[in-house]
């Protein structure tokens, strides 16, 4: 995955914990810059935390082209059925 697609996606997943937290904090008697601080906080928490898991499990190898390749010269099953008759 794109390193960009993983960024949006931590992005848009802390936007929406901070208008979860924001909000629900307010609904449920919290003065609104204790929501706001609530929900910055639980905003860098959850993007972060999200930016970090999709980071180690999306993101493609830089090597993966190259490891699944078989050349000629490491190729183990060279040279082993040289001597049957078809």
């Amino acid at each position: 995955m794109n390193p960009v697609n993983i960024q949006k996606m931590a992005l848009a997943f802390g936007l929406l914990a901070f208008g979860i937290l924001a909000i629900g904090s307010v609904l449920a008697g919290s003065r609104v810059l204790t929501g706001v601080i609530r929900g910055g906080l639980g905003a860098l928490f959850f993007g972060g935390l999200l930016w970090v898991f999709a980071d180690l499990f999306l993101a493609e190898d830089e090597d993966a082209s190259i490891q699944d390749l078989v050349s000629d010269d490491n190729n183990p099953d060279k040279g082993t059925q040289l001597d049957q008759s078809a």
